[in-house]
C-alpha cells in the first residue's frame, strides 16, 4: 500500500511537471484519500501480536 501511495504521488508530480494540472490535482486527491483511508485503518486496527 505504501507503494502505492508513492506511485500516485510520483505520477502526481510528472503530471504537474508536464503542464497536466487536472490530472496531477486528481491523482494527488486520491492519494489523499487513500493516506487518509490507510492511517485510520492502521490507528483503529487492534494488534494481533502473540507472545
Amino acid at each position: 500500500m505504501i507503494a502505492l501511495l508513492f506511485l500516485l504521488l510520483t505520477l502526481a508530480m510528472l503530471a504537474a511537471w508536464r503542464d497536466k494540472w487536472g490530472l496531477s490535482y486528481g491523482l494527488f486527491a486520491v492519494t489523499m484519500g487513500l493516506s487518509v483511508y490507510w492511517l485510520k485503518f492502521h490507528a483503529t486496527t487492534a494488534l494481533t501480536v502473540q507472545l
